[in-house]
């Protein structure tokens, strides 16, 4: 019975250990599973894919060593000088004036002794109109005779008074009269010359304003001469502007026609007042017009320096990116590659721009294809149309 009870624990023990040794098998095998599960595999390996290089354009950056900082505003030519010229004395205009000396006018000559018409150039001392002096002719004619009559009178009491046959008040008064009888042939001389009224200045005769037979008072403005030799153009000059101008400063002026010549001129009158609407100054810059190229009332456009600059950098103004904040271009480093700057700007002259810090003389500035590169990006210099 022991033997027999003995033989049941052990058949009892090998029945158990054959269970328990697959069970441990089982879960090892449910914890490969799931430890696999947890480690994540690698992410595949994909290789790296280069960008083609961007074909751009691009300029050395230089310093120009000088350059005037220009600004361009829009004037109006006017006459030097418009005279309204009047008659000083009373009289009948009788005619008009005639050339003393022959001139060339529109590919003919007008020679002298004819009659100077409106819209012909006249000289200083040319006469324009002759009023009728025959009052005043005899007026002069008295006091001619008059003075004669009181000299003579003086020459008499003079002796008279030498010899002291009379008395020293005697010659006095008639020191007087013939003094005040001089005065009086001078006023009438003057008068009579006045009768013909002559150009107080050369230019053109723009407008007679008296017709023949027409009577003349002292004022009575009779013709308006305008000198177009030399001529002021106009411009007003903003305030930010017009401490940099000074009087002598050159101008360059260009008319609107194309094929117009562009001329020079000098400034020569700068207002002590600024418009208190428009906040700008009154600028006049005198040109030489012997050739007749500018015509009073013609717009044209004025070219005033600012100042000389000395090393300046220049670029194309299009090469420039303006972002949110700042402006930037793209410039290519020694491994072809580009690389962002960020830029000052300065003045705009036509399509360049002055670049105040950001590139240097030497940078090799990209100017056409920069829209399409970032830092870093490879590039491939090609060659400008």
């Amino acid at each position: 019975m022991a033997g027999s009870a003995l033989r049941n624990v052990r058949s009892a023990r090998r029945a158990g250990r054959a269970w328990i040794v697959p069970l441990v098998i089982i879960v090892v095998a449910i914890g490969a599973v799931v430890l696999v599960a947890w480690i994540k595999p690698p992410p595949p390996t994909i290789p790296a894919v280069q960008s083609p290089p961007v074909n751009v354009e691009v300029l050395q950056v230089s310093a120009i060593e000088e350059l005037a900082d220009t600004f361009r505003l829009t004037a109006v030519v006017e006459p030097y000088r418009v005279v309204q010229v009047a008659a000083e004395v009373s009289g009948r205009v009788e005619r008009w004036g005639t050339r003393e000396q022959p001139i060339a006018l529109a590919g003919r000559e007008i020679p002298a002794g004819t009659t100077i018409n409106e819209g012909e150039p006249i000289a200083t001392g040319d006469t324009i109109v002759q009023l009728n002096d025959d009052l005043l002719q005899a007026r002069y004619d008295r006091e001619a005779a008059q003075l004669d009559y009181d000299q003579r009178e003086y020459e008499r009491i003079r002796a008279l008074y030498e010899r002291g046959s009379t008395a020293s008040n005697e010659l006095d008064n008639q020191v007087s009269q013939r003094d005040i009888a001089r005065a009086n042939l001078n006023e009438a001389a003057r008068a009579l010359e006045r009768a013909t009224i002559v150009a107080p200045i050369s230019g053109i005769l723009n407008d007679i304003m008296v017709e023949v037979g027409e009577y003349a008072s002292p004022g009575t403005p009779v013709a308006e001469i305008v000198e177009i030799d030399r001529v002021k153009v106009v411009v007003d000059v903003p305030e930010r502007d017009i401490y940099y101008l000074a009087l002598g400063q050159q101008a360059t002026i260009n008319a609107q026609a194309a094929d117009a010549a562009e001329q020079t001129g000098k400034i020569t009158y700068i207002s002590e007042l600024a418009d208190s609407q428009t906040r700008t100054t009154h600028v006049e810059i005198t040109v030489d017009n012997h050739d007749r190229l500018l015509r009073s009332g013609q717009i044209v456009r004025v070219s005033l320096t600012r100042q000389m600059l000395a090393d300046v950098i220049m670029i194309p103004l299009a090469a420039v990116i303006p972002l949110e904040e700042g402006k930037v271009v793209y410039v290519v480093n020694a491994d072809n590659q580009a690389e962002r700057r960020e830029v000052e700007l300065g003045f705009i002259k036509g399509r360049d721009v002055q670049i105040l810090s950001g590139l240097a003389p030497g940078d090799i500035l990209i100017i056409a294809g920069h829209r399409y590169v970032g830092p870093g990006q490879a590039v491939a210099i090609i060659e400008g149309e």
